[in-house]
């Protein structure tokens, strides 16, 4: 909610350049004593106060001199401006009101029929549905997001049963190759002279560090990829528990 910090009232912007219906729109408002109201009497001042304020809901008269409503709002959905509007019209406006209600305006009254002890009700129950349909979006995204962390999940474990399957099949080829290579060392020492014997030696010693360097990097890569999965894991964890809170009913 964007009300005054401190007040539980919401702040309206009222736009019309007829100064009487606004000034009656923004007297309904405060007479309610459940909005603080704010008013323009064209879109381009509009503009101004949206550019530097924040609103929770915008009351926006279609028909403008120099810049419409519709204008107004065309502006608004390219700055990202996702304020609720309702828009007024004149009689015979029914296309404009859909057009209005494609840009995203979620109610709209034709200015010779709205009743003005009802606006208060109207604005707020505008300003709820866009409450709803935030929370339902931010839901959406909510879930989105926690089903693209468990395939990856998902996904990431499966790597690491296919590196740990890799990796216990290089640590039984690479313990073969040492018991292999101790043979042939045994074998060969017996059969080289004497003088040769320490540089065939040196020759093993040099052959078994490289087998340890690879049973290394094999174990440090086991090491990092279940390291990651729990990570991943705990990341998962924490956020389904405060999805969870946040959705317990207070």
């Amino acid at each position: 909610m964007t009300s005054t910090p401190g007040s539980s009232l919401l702040r309206i912007l009222v736009v019309d350049d007829e100064d009487s219906y606004r000034m009656g729109l923004e007297m309904a408002l405060k007479l309610s004593h459940k909005y603080i109201p704010k008013s323009c009497n064209s879109a381009a001042s509009a503009m101004d106060e949206l550019k530097t304020d924040t609103f929770d809901v915008v009351i926006l008269d279609y028909n403008m001199p120099e810049m419409s409503g519709l204008d107004l709002l065309h502006w608004m959905q390219k700055e990202k401006i996702n304020t609720p509007v309702i828009m007024l019209t004149a009689a015979g406006s029914e296309t404009i009101a859909v057009e209005a209600m494609r840009l995203g305006v979620y109610d709209y009254f034709r200015k010779d029929q709205i009743d003005i002890n009802r606006l208060p009700i109207a604005v707020m129950s505008v300003h709820e549905r866009y409450l709803y349909r935030k929370d339902l979006h931010r839901r959406e995204v909510e879930e989105k997001t926690t089903k693209g962390t468990q395939r990856d999940l998902e996904s990431l474990k499966m790597f690491e049963n296919t590196v740990n399957s890799l990796g216990q099949f290089v640590e039984s080829s690479l313990t073969g190759l040492l018991r292999n290579l101790q043979r042939q060392e045994e074998e060969i020492l017996r059969l080289v002279q004497p003088d040769a014997k320490g540089r065939c030696r040196e020759v093993f010693v040099e052959l078994r560090k490289g087998i340890e360097v690879v049973s290394t990097g094999m174990k440090s890569m086991l090491d990092l990829t279940s390291l990651v999965t729990k990570k991943m894991e705990s990341i998962q964890g924490s956020r389904t528990a405060d999805s969870d809170q946040s959705h317990t009913p207070e």
